[in-house]
């Protein structure tokens, strides 16, 4: 098949799987934190202080917060859509640039492959479809790694500029995590290959413009909230995070499974690559040994670091896929590329054994469901009889197409939210009497306030205070249970799994 067919196919499977049914899914996770504050923050004409249930809330770095509110303004309205659309476009410009940015290392067909395996990888692929500021951060990452490759032999303001711009849209969206992956790969590759004249009047000129575009937003976020918590608070949430952490205590080992998580399905690959490297290390190109260098030592980092989640690690991601790619293209085991075309060509039926195994799971099967799972296999069938040569790209298609069912079909079909329930039946009694007093016990979290779109503040709850509607998260208190005796009707959103998202809503009956 030509290069421009193929260019296409990705194309349409990258919008597909990042755009597919993008707004269905209840907001998941700390979804709702950039969500609500994004709309207070209209609500509020403020461009520099997220709140959430109207109290500051500047742990976080603003791009995020500014897109998802542009999102909103232009739109006119919050929902899961319009809040998720920037981050999934944050996500088609992420693979655009990384297939550009990988071009001068690979020549066709690697560079599509490689752009392949990073919109199939399971880290890129999920959170592109969350309103987090993880995809964000991503983007920033492979800018500058973008600049990086194509500047590389250069002495370029422009490229340097453009590493250093990259590392600031990184870090205004997740945090100086972004300036530590970045600048391991330039120093592993000064160390490597002698390139210490990148440190020249240029780079320095660049960088400093750089740190002054990043410290900006903290200065002008001091500015409105006339203190200079902001600043503390960095210094906390980067600096002493790191080194003596407040939360986010998780133990060492937890990146040795996260590192395999986000690149999958194509973990496999990447255990072969390392030991495959590590054998070969004095025989690899100058570039295989720097990307593994750069991987290795990115993992380190983090590792190191006390403060640990899955997700910290997601900046590894696209040095690994380049790694990946090298191996593939150039080391590549025989039996484990039989073993992915033999998986391939077993998910082909995948869809139809699905609509078997749902109803066996006692899961309802709707009419989109069922449609979209025989379109699976059809896409399937396609793919098997029309991609017969291009073997690497047609196991990415197998893999690409159950993805598809599971990450924009399955998972939105059974998804439920007993805080976007309880949220949205707060609004619907707001609707009744727009005037009613609202209270809340236990802090509800971000998700409940987006999705009761409340004008101002909730208060705590207190027995002296006379509230329409109480919201109150987790457990009920004994000594509110009383409440139902004195007017009161009580409704109850309950979680399945996780008690901390049930929901009580007292509330009086409006006429």
């Amino acid at each position: 098949m030509k290069k421009q067919r193929l260019i296409l196919v990705l194309l349409v499977l990258a919008l597909l799987l990042i755009f597919w049914n993008l707004g269905e899914r209840p907001f998941f996770g700390v979804e709702g934190r950039w969500a609500e504050a994004a709309r207070e923050m209209v609500l509020r004409d403020s461009w520099f202080v997220p709140t959430i249930n109207f109290e500051p809330h500047v742990t976080k770095p603003l791009i995020p917060f500014w897109l998802i509110k542009i999102s909103g303004m232009i739109f006119q309205g919050f929902n899961e859509f319009t809040v998720r659309l920037p981050g999934a476009l944050i996500a088609l410009a992420s693979l655009v640039v990384f297939y550009i940015g990988v071009t001068p290392l690979f020549s066709y067909p690697w560079n599509l492959i490689a752009s392949g395996l990073l919109l199939t990888s399971v880290g890129f692929l999920e959170f592109s479809r969350l309103a987090q500021s993880e995809i964000y951060q991503l983007f920033g990452i492979i800018t500058a790694l973008a600049f990086y490759i194509h500047f590389r032999d250069k002495k370029s303001f422009l490229g340097y500029l453009g590493f250093f711009g990259g590392m600031v849209i990184g870090g205004l969206s997740k945090g100086i995590t972004s300036f530590a992956v970045l600048l391991t790969l330039p120093l592993i590759d000064a160390i490597l290959e002698k390139r210490f004249y990148h440190v020249n009047w240029k780079s320095i000129l660049a960088g400093t413009i750089a740190l002054g575009l990043y410290f900006l937003p903290y200065y002008l976020t001091a500015q409105e909230l006339k203190s200079q918590i902001p600043f503390y608070l960095w210094i906390r949430e980067n600096l002493q995070q790191a080194v003596n952490p407040y939360d986010n205590l998780r133990p060492f080992y937890i990146y040795f499974l996260y590192w395999p998580i986000w690149v999958a399905p194509w973990s496999l690959f990447l255990f072969a690559a390392l030991v495959k490297f590590i054998k070969k290390f004095k025989k690899l190109s100058k570039e295989e040994r720097l990307f593994f260098l750069t991987s290795i030592f990115i993992f380190l980092i983090f590792t190191i670091a006390k403060a640990r989640r899955g997700y910290y690690l997601l900046p590894i991601l696209p040095f690994s896929i380049i790694l990946i790619t090298y191996y593939l293209k150039n080391h590549a085991d025989w039996f484990l590329l039989k073993l992915y075309r033999l998986v391939g060509h077993c998910l082909v039926f995948l869809p139809l054994i699905s609509l078997l195994i749902l109803p066996f799971l006692k899961l309802s099967l709707s009419y989109t469901l069922s449609l979209s799972l025989i379109l699976g296999f059809l896409f399937q069938v396609v793919v098997f009889f029309l991609f017969k040569k291009e073997a690497v790209f047609k196991t990415i298609l197998h893999f690409a197409i159950v993805e598809w069912l599971v990450f924009t079909v399955i998972i939105p079909c059974y998804a439920k939210s007993s805080e976007k329930e309880a949220g949205l039946f707060v609004n619907y009694l707001l609707s009744k009497n727009p005037k009613a007093t609202l209270c809340q016990v236990n802090n509800p979290v971000a998700n409940v306030y987006f999705y009761a779109h409340i004008p101002k503040k909730v208060e705590a709850f207190t027995f002296s205070q006379t509230c329409d509607v109480i919201i109150i998260r987790k457990a009920l208190p004994k000594e509110i249970e009383n409440l139902s005796f004195k007017g009161y009707k009580i409704i109850t959103f309950k979680a399945q799994k996780d008690p901390s998202k049930t929901y009580f809503i007292f509330y009086r009956d409006f006429k």
